[in-house]
C-alpha cells in the first residue's frame, strides 16, 4: 500500500470518526492560523509541499454549561492537482473537511463533510503576488438530544423527560452547505510577506426547523482574515494574524502575533498572544507550538476575561492543533512564500 492510500485512508477514518460523534454553532478555532480550510476555502492546496493533513480539538465553558463541555473537532486534508497543467507559480488545490461541533447539556451538534476546491493565479509570473479563489460544499448535520433536555412543565409537575408539551417537527436536520473565499498573498521582500483574505458562509442560507411552524435561516457569516510574517534576523520572525467575522448581530474580532524562534535548521518554536472580543472582552489566548520538518504542533489556552469570569470559575477553554505536509514539492519560485499553516 502507498503513501498516497495511507494518508487518504487514515484521513477517511479519521473523519468518519468525528462524523458519527456529532449528534451548533459555526465552528471557530483560537488557533485559526492553524486551521487553514475552516478559515477560508481559498487556502485549499496553497503550501509548499504535496500532501498536507490538519487537525484540532478545541474543549470549552465545561462549568458555565453545568459539566457538559462544548466540544469542536476538525480534520482536514488537501493536495495540489492539475500541477503539469499550471504556469509559472500558479496551482489548484483539492481538499476533503470533516468538522464537530458537540454544545452543551442536549447534545446539540453539529456535523459536515465538505469538498474544496481552490486556483491560486500568479498575478506577475514571478511568485511575488497571488490571488487565490476557493470553493467549498458539502452535507450538514445538526440534531440533539431530546432526552437530555428538561422543560417547565416537566419540572413543576415532576415529569419525566420527554412530556413537554414543545412540539418537535424533528431532532436532526441534514443540509447543503456552500462557502467561498477569495485570498491575496503579498511577497514584498525576502523578509516581509503578509496576506489578506474574505470569505463567506452558508451562502445557501439553509433553515434551520425543529419546531413546527418555525422559520430559522442560518445566516451568512463573514470573515476577513490578515497576518504577516516578519524576518528580523535569521533565527527570529514575528507572525501578525487577525481574525474579524461577522454572522447576522453577531461579531469576533481575534488579534494578536507569535514569536518564531529558530532553534535549529529544521526546528522551531512559537510564542504567542492574542485577544479575542466578542460584545464585551471575551478572552486573551496564549499559544506554544513547536515545529520540526514539516510537523507543527500547537497548544493554547484562552484565559477568559468575559462576564462568563464567575459562572466559568475562571477557567477557559483548551486547544490542540496539528497539521503535517508531506513531500516537499519543489519552490516554486525563489521568492514565493505560502502561510505559515
Amino acid at each position: 500500500m502507498n503513501r498516497m492510500r495511507i494518508i487518504v485512508i487514515a484521513f477517511v477514518v479519521f473523519a468518519l470518526t468525528i462524523v458519527d460523534d456529532a449528534k451548533g454553532q459555526d465552528i471557530h478555532f483560537s488557533q485559526f492560523y492553524f486551521s487553514p480550510m475552516t478559515l477560508n476555502p481559498g487556502h485549499t492546496g496553497f503550501f509548499n509541499g504535496k500532501h498536507r493533513v490538519a487537525s484540532n480539538y478545541k474543549t470549552q465553558w465545561k462549568r458555565a454549561s453545568g459539566g457538559d463541555p462544548y466540544v469542536t473537532y476538525s480534520a482536514s486534508y488537501d493536495i495540489h492537482v492539475l500541477d503539469k497543467m499550471m504556469k509559472a507559480a500558479d496551482m489548484t488545490g483539492f481538499g476533503l473537511l470533516a468538522f464537530s461541533d458537540k454544545a452543551g447539556t442536549g447534545d446539540l451538534a453539529t456535523s459536515g463533510f465538505l469538498a474544496s476546491l481552490a486556483y491560486h493565479r500568479d498575478m506577475l509570473g514571478n511568485g511575488t503576488q497571488l490571488l487565490s479563489f476557493g470553493i467549498q460544499a458539502g452535507m450538514v448535520q445538526t440534531g440533539f438530544d431530546r432526552s437530555k433536555l428538561r422543560f417547565g412543565d416537566e419540572i413543576l409537575n415532576d415529569a419525566p423527560a420527554g412530556s413537554g408539551q414543545e412540539i418537535f417537527e424533528s431532532t436532526s436536520l441534514v443540509y447543503a452547505d456552500v462557502n467561498a473565499g477569495i485570498l491575496y498573498n503579498y511577497v514584498y521582500s525576502k523578509t516581509l510577506k503578509f496576506f489578506g483574505g474574505i470569505s463567506t458562509y452558508h451562502l445557501t442560507q439553509p433553515q434551520i426547523n425543529f419546531l413546527a411552524n418555525d422559520k430559522n435561516i442560518l445566516s451568512n457569516r463573514t470573515s476577513l482574515q490578515a497576518g504577516a510574517a516578519i524576518e528580523i534576523t535569521r533565527e527570529w520572525e514575528l507572525l501578525p494574524s487577525g481574525l474579524y467575522m461577522i454572522q447576522k448581530a453577531s461579531n469576533e474580532t481575534n488579534f494578536g502575533m507569535a514569536v518564531k524562534y529558530k532553534t535549529e535548521k529544521e526546528a522551531a518554536i512559537r510564542l504567542g498572544g492574542w485577544y479575542r472580543i466578542w460584545s464585551n472582552s471575551d478572552a486573551a489566548i496564549v499559544m506554544a507550538a513547536y515545529e520540526y520538518m514539516n510537523l507543527t504542533i500547537g497548544l493554547s489556552y484562552d484565559i477568559n476575561v468575559s462576564t462568563l469570569r464567575e459562572t466559568s470559575k475562571g477557567q477557559g477553554s483548551f486547544e490542540v492543533a496539528m497539521i503535517y505536509i508531506i513531500e516537499s514539492r519543489k519552490a516554486i519560485t525563489q521568492d514565493i512564500s505560502c502561510p505559515h499553516f
